[in-house]
């Protein structure tokens, strides 16, 4: 949630100083770090520099990071990478649709998710499976209980899935692999990293001839803008979670006093900065656009997406409103006068919506 003129927009802003080197990047120009050039062999150590600051921000070995352009692409090389002889997918209801694609293709098992936006631990153990875990919902910001669920599961083939929890990856160092997406640290969009933990139990399941890794054409500009935006990230984050978590209980609390209201998750197990609120009687989409007539941006989980013209798959699966629904995303540079605009809009336009 940010001001349509300032920090308020429902996509992630770009850090000032990744800004910065993007400008850099467009007005120089970078050579191909593949080419054997004088200006490619510079072009490359500027790569791995940038790669290796990226891994000690994650906690990981530099040569364990593939960097992609697609999510569709990470999600497809992190968990096919681990299946062997057609072994069973285990994934939550309430996993990104990239996810549900690739189970769709082989047998799985999703397992259920409770009010509160848990996902439930399956009831009997699989250790002949990969299982896919979500750190924490992009839509509702709720954290899973990822260790519980792969305690119960008994498999050493992990995936997890850490696109919207920033560098939130410490307490499932068991995994095996793992995607991230720079916008998470407010680096750029169009990159993200496959970080191989446990490479001996990973295979490329893309065409190849050999059994090198794949190396993709991603942008230098795009990583080296996205590796400085996560170290500022990790010096900053600390501050910026605080204040957005005294936001977040703010506008719960505002909300919670609107009648028939659903407020996902709690926000004692939830990102600070993610809110989803779904209110009875309201049209979600004329709810979005009178906010956004006030002065403000923010999303929807509940609108119909054009491929399956279904509300939002996640709600639906935690039981609760799937219409009336708003997202709010609280960045870094919000102010309480914003806070205030917001929660006066929303509760205002409800009321109005209602009557």
């Amino acid at each position: 949630m940010v001001r349509v003129t300032g920090n308020f927009q429902s996509e992630s802003p770009l850090h000032p100083k990744a800004f910065e080197v993007l400008n850099a990047a467009f007005e120089n120009g970078w050579a191909n770090p593949s080419k054997l050039s004088h200006s490619g062999a510079k072009a490359n150590q500027v790569k791995n520099q940038a790669l290796e600051s990226i891994a000690a921000s994650l906690g990981v070995r530099a040569d364990s990071i593939l960097p992609f352009s697609s999510l569709s692409i990470g999600y497809f090389l992190g968990i096919q990478g681990l299946r062997r002889n057609f072994e069973p997918l285990i994934h939550g209801a309430i996993d990104r649709k990239d996810v549900f694609a690739i189970a769709s293709t082989t047998e799985h098992l999703v397992l259920k998710c409770a009010l509160d936006g848990k996902t439930i631990p399956p009831d009997t153990e699989s250790p002949s499976s990969v299982l896919a875990l979500q750190i924490a919902n992009p839509e509702t910001g709720v954290i899973q209980e990822c260790k519980k669920i792969s305690k119960r599961v008994k498999t050493d083939r992990i995936f997890i899935d850490a696109t919207a929890s920033g560098v939130r990856c410490e307490q499932d160092s068991d995994y095996s692999t793992a995607i991230f997406d720079s916008r998470s640290w407010y680096g750029p969009a169009d990159i993200g990293f496959l970080v191989l933990k446990k490479p001996s139990q990973w295979n490329n399941p893309l065409p190849h001839l050999n059994a090198a890794h794949p190396n993709f054409e991603t942008s230098l500009p795009l990583l080296l803008a996205s590796a400085v935006a996560l170290e500022n990230f990790s010096k900053e984050v600390g501050a910026a979670n605080e204040q957005a978590r005294a936001f977040n209980a703010q506008i719960r609390q505002a909300f919670s006093r609107i009648p028939d209201v659903d407020i996902a998750g709690s926000l004692d197990s939830s990102l600070p900065h993610l809110l989803s609120a779904s209110f009875l009687h309201c049209s979600g989409e004329e709810l979005l656009r009178a906010i956004q007539n006030d002065g403000f941006s923010v999303d929807s989980g509940s609108a119909c997406s054009a491929d399956n013209l279904e509300p939002s798959h996640v709600l639906a699966s935690m039981g609760v409103l799937t219409h009336g629904n708003i997202r709010i995303t609280i960045h870094p540079g919000t102010t309480q006068e914003e806070i205030d605009g917001l929660i006066a809009s929303v509760t205002n336009q409800v009321e109005r919506l209602r009557s």
